[in-house]
């Protein structure tokens, strides 16, 4: 099942209004599923679409700690993978892997620095599969 936003989700990383949102869907510009009267859900995969890079889903559960509005996703990746690998839920992991790829991550999980042991061992285990399965 591919991650989804509700409307107000949808306009906050689109830096538009909800309203817009709403033509937008209407228009057939984006595309959304209409759950029942009251809720209507976008796709990730829509707003990727848009703006043309991973939209990054709310990481103010995993990092509490930070202003997320002045986080670079850039020069702070480590400690981004770092916090959605050992506390993320899937979106946020989904996410992580679409935006800095599965080599940065391998880097980051072999460096163990900043993630608990249990959460290294698993990850090494799962990245060592995964590319068992693709290799």
């Amino acid at each position: 099942m591919q991650p989804t936003l509700s409307v107000r989700d949808a306009a906050r990383l689109l830096r538009v209004t909800p309203r817009t949102v709403r033509n937008w869907i209407a228009s057939g510009h984006l595309r959304a599923t209409r759950v029942s009267e009251r809720v209507t859900l976008v796709p990730l995969a829509e707003i990727e679409r848009l703006t043309g890079a991973p939209a990054r889903p709310d990481l103010s559960s995993v990092i509490w700690d930070v202003d997320l509005s002045t986080l670079d996703e850039e020069r702070s990746a480590d400690f981004i993978i770092r916090r959605v690998l050992e506390a993320g839920r899937p979106e946020q992991v989904a996410w992580v892997f679409r935006r800095y790829g599965e080599v940065r991550i391998e880097q980051v999980v072999a460096r163990e620095r900043g993630l608990s042991h249990p959460a290294a061992v698993a990850w090494r285990e799962l990245l060592r599969r995964r590319r068992e399965r693709t290799a």
